[in-house]
């Protein structure tokens, strides 16, 4: 008997499916994304879902077939920004896809449930939407449950914020925690965050706004500037690419999470013009600002 799949249906499922297995991957990934991004690239999921319809392939063109499917899905998902961040990206959409896939497929041939059809990685349910809708739900509750549980020990990469203060002056900036950024001042040890030259414009005095929108140069500050013993530059080195940074010494930061909230005194802010996200956050904290 064949099965009858209705288009409408798959495509709406799937759509569904893929935006819960990237929500699972941001948490695992813990990098920020914005919201219109998941949704096209949970669009193309769904469309992807079509190859339900296709004759059974050979494991290895169904191989080729996803990986590329993936890889296309989580660039319109999550961007690129560097290496780094793209392969953690990858790894968690694909560690969640294939545990899904995975747990579709056992289910198929152990179970075979009426209204349920799987092929070339993509999945049909013939049932109703709403029981559909609870048991996926459920699945990501679990999912979710367990990243958190996972992450009570260690803050791990997250979202948090960050108060910067200067002589009596500060401000709030959104940030992402980088448990892998060890970036310390090779002189006195501190620990040192970058920020966006954007998101700092209004609080650098103007008059050393030349100064922190390069890389590179040297400063002249009069003796009595209230900045003349902060500023510095900072050598750094990262995917290949080294060279010096404009940088001041904050009197506090304050590295701050739902859960937490650490101060550390005399941090170092390095100031660069290039854009560390897609506009989710404006810094980068040093790993020992939430570890102690």
């Amino acid at each position: 008997m064949s099965e009858v799949i209705y288009v409408d249906v798959l495509v709406a499922i799937n759509i569904f499916v893929t935006y819960l297995l990237l929500a699972a991957s941001v948490l695992f990934s813990a990098v920020q994304v914005k919201r219109w991004r998941l949704l096209v690239a949970s669009l193309l999921g769904g469309v992807a879902s079509l190859a339900i319809f296709l004759p059974p392939l050979h494991w290895s063109l169904f191989a080729l077939m996803r990986i590329a499917i993936a890889a296309l899905i989580v660039y319109v998902a999550f961007g690129f920004e560097s290496w780094k961040r793209a392969l953690r990206c990858y790894a968690a959409f694909f560690g969640v896809n294939f545990a899904f896939a995975g747990i579709m497929l056992a289910l198929w041939l152990t179970v075979r449930p009426d209204g349920m059809f799987y092929q070339n990685g993509a999945v049909y349910f013939d049932v109703s939407l709403l029981v559909f809708v609870l048991f996926a739900c459920v699945c990501y509750a679990v999912i979710r449950g367990v990243v958190l549980l996972l992450r009570r020990r260690h803050p791990g990469n997250c979202a948090c914020e960050v108060v910067i203060q200067v002589g009596g002056q500060s401000i709030t900036l959104p940030a992402f925690y980088d448990s892998g950024n060890k970036l310390c001042d090779g002189f006195t040890g501190a620990p040192v965050i970058v920020v966006e030259y954007a998101a700092l414009h209004g609080f650098l005095p103007e008059e050393l706004r030349s100064f922190f929108q390069s890389e590179h140069g040297l400063l002249d500050v009069p003796a009595e500037h209230l900045w003349r013993t902060r500023v510095r530059e900072i050598p750094f080195h990262a995917m290949g690419h080294e060279g010096l940074l404009p940088a001041f010494r904050a009197d506090r930061v304050t590295a701050k999470t739902k859960s937490k909230s650490q101060l550390t005194e005399h941090a170092i802010v390095a100031v660069t013009t290039d854009e560390l996200s897609d506009g989710a956050y404006s810094v980068i904290l040093q790993a020992s600002m939430l570890e102690r």
